[in-house]
Order: structure tokens, then C-alpha cells, then sequence
């Protein structure tokens, strides 16, 4: 199928990127990174996700890794970074943090709070190497050219404002990995993990549960994806992977690597393997909405096709109904 290009479409385009992370992302982790200090542990704060993978626009979701040499279990530390917090807000500083919940029945354990003084919500884990390592290797791949930053912006939009994108199911990360995958295969964007390791690198491999190591800093030509513009790339991605498209036609697994992939041996899904540990599945919280999201990739292919700028402006409710849960938070604790 032919796409029609229009460049009043592509300035519309341009004009919904927003590149550049809020600062109070910042504030809310130095607040974290102080709360924590004060519990007296030993260790370093790090963020990882859109905060720094190189997707990350108008976030207000922090997500962090405690690394510490501490081999308590994560209940334990949890329990002496709530200390933490606690002495933090008695001692009235901001911004204000407060904790929302203590979820350590997870895979990975999370603590959850949000940052009330500027509506950001902040999750906790610990030890969580494979998000620092994730994050990493989305924001070499955000590194390799212009477009693949821009069209990972655009998706994101896109899923959230259509509802896709959304606690429970589809994951901006995932949203990312869907789209490298697919410039991988049209675009020959390269395949970071591709390369040899050395004997160094196999012997750290076998005390650890995944496979950290990726090329850095490459340099490469894209002359396909200079000369594409972005509504071209969007409406191709779209095309991909809606019903009956090219990727459900080789019913295989979603993978930014280059080795062989696993075959799906049932019904169709948009199953992924993760690029850091192949045993995680990013996709098992979506697994049952694939058709949900093949048609929505279809209709917004059809509106690409039509130079129709909506569904990426559509009005996302459940951003006006958060920020009005975080405006009665605030006033509670006001009260309080």
C-alpha cells in the first residue's frame, strides 16, 4: 500500500514532540536520593525508563533502582528507606513525599510513592539491574538517528492518548521495543547486541541472570530512514503489525536481537522477548488484548492515510482524572 506524503501533516508531526524530560523529575529524585541517605544505608539511587532511555518527554512517572551491597531481602530495605522517608518529611522538606504502597509479593518488589509537591509518582525497586541495563540499551538505540527518537515519541503519545499505553497493559517500553523491531527489519537499523563477547564478558555472564553487554556509541549511516518522513515510518509501523499484516504473517516473537527467534506455536500474540533477560516476557500483562491493539494500529494507520492529525490529539482522560486524584491529595494533606 502507497502512502500519500503531505508536509502540512509532517510539521503537525513535529509540532506533538516533546523531547525534553521536566525538571521537577529531577527534584523528585534528589528528594528520593536524600529520604534515602537518611535511612542509613549504604548504595547509589539510579533512574532508569523514560527518564533516561532516551524516549522521555512530558513523564510524570519516575521509576528507580536502589543498588546496594546489602544482601537483605527487599522487604528489609524497604522497610529502612520508609524510615528513611519518614524522617525526611519530619524534618518538612521539599518536595513532599509520600508513600502510596509496599508491594513485596511482586517479581520484583516495588516501592511505590508519589512526590505530591509536584505530581510525580515514583516507583522503588532494588537491586533491579535489568532496568538500569534496559534503559541503556533504548538510549543507545534513541542515539542512532533523529527519526528513531521522534517516531518512539509519537508512539508513546499515540498509545496514551488512545488508551493503549496504560498500567496493566501495554508499556511504553514495550511501545519501544515494537518499534526498533520493525526498523530492524525495514529500516537496517543495527542490532546492538550483535557482537562478540570476550572471555571476560563470558565468565561475568555466568554469576548473572542476563546479558548486559551491547555495543555503545556506534556510529551508522541510516540513509533509508534520513530519506523516510515520519508519517511514512508511522503509517509503515502500523501497517506491520495490524491484522493480517507482515509481522503476524511469521507469527514469531518481538526481539531487538539477531539471533533466531522462538516460534508462536498457538493462536497469534504479540508476544516479546526481553533484550537484556530472555526468560522475563514484557508482553504477559497484554497477552490477551493483541487484537485490541492490531486494531487500533489499523485505524490509526487509516488515519495517517488521511492526514488526520487526531489520533495522536486525542483528549486523554485518564491524565485529567489523575490530575485531579492529585489535586484532592494535596488538599488532604493540607489538611493533615
Amino acid at each position: 500500500m502507497q502512502f500519500n506524503y503531505n508536509q502540512a501533516f509532517e510539521d503537525q508531526l513535529l509540532n506533538l514532540i516533546t523531547q525534553e524530560v521536566p525538571n521537577t523529575l529531577n527534584e523528585s529524585l534528589e528528594a528520593l536520593a536524600k529520604a534515602i541517605k537518611m535511612s542509613k544505608l549504604k548504595g547509589t539511587l539510579y533512574p532508569f525508563g523514560s527518564f533516561c532511555n532516551g524516549f522521555g518527554s512530558e513523564t510524570k512517572d519516575l521509576d528507580c533502582v536502589f543498588l546496594t551491597p546489602c544482601d537483605d531481602k527487599p522487604s528489609s530495605l524497604f522497610r529502612q528507606i520508609l524510615n528513611g522517608i519518614r524522617a525526611y518529611n519530619q524534618e518538612n522538606l521539599q518536595p513532599i513525599l509520600q508513600v502510596k504502597a509496599n508491594i513485596n509479593q511482586a517479581k520484583v518488589p516495588i516501592l511505590k510513592m508519589v512526590d505530591i509537591t509536584n505530581n510525580v509518582d515514583i516507583d522503588l525497586s532494588v537491586n533491579n539491574i535489568n532496568g538500569i541495563a534496559n534503559s541503556k540499551l533504548l538510549y543507545e538505540y534513541s542515539q542512532l538517528h533523529p527519526k528513531i527518537k521522534q517516531t518512539g515519541l509519537l508512539l508513546k503519545l499515540w498509545g496514551k492518548r488512545n488508551r493503549l499505553i496504560k498500567t496493566g497493559s501495554l508499556s511504553s517500553y514495550s511501545m519501544i521495543l515494537f518499534l526498533i523491531h520493525f526498523l530492524q527489519i525495514k529500516y537496517k537499523v543495527p542490532y546492538l547486541s550483535d557482537f562478540k563477547l570476550t572471555s571476560q564478558h563470558l565468565k561475568n555472564l555466568e554469576h548473572l541472570e542476563n546479558n548486559p553487554y551491547f555495543q555503545i556509541g556506534l556510529k551508522v549511516d541510516l540513509p533509508e530512514l534520513t530519506q523516510a518522513s515520519l508519517q511514512q515510518i508511522l503509517f509503515e509501523f502500523f501497517l506491520y503489525y495490524q491484522p493480517q499484516g507482515e509481522f503476524e504473517q511469521k507469527n514469531i516473537y518481538i526481539s531487538i536481537n539477531s539471533q533466531p527467534l522462538n516460534k508462536i506455536q498457538n493462536n497469534f500474540i504479540l508476544k516479546i522477548q526481553d533484550p537484556i533477560n530472555f526468560r522475563q516476557d514484557p508482553s504477559k500483562r497484554f497477552e490477551n488484548q493483541c487484537l485490541q491493539f492490531q486494531k487500533a494500529f489499523e485505524k490509526a494507520k487509516n488515519m495517517i492515510q488521511k492526514h488526520d492529525i487526531s489520533t495522536f490529539n486525542n483528549i486523554d482522560k485518564a491524565e485529567e482524572d489523575k490530575i485531579k486524584k492529585h489535586n484532592k491529595i494535596v488538599k488532604q494533606f493540607k489538611q493533615n
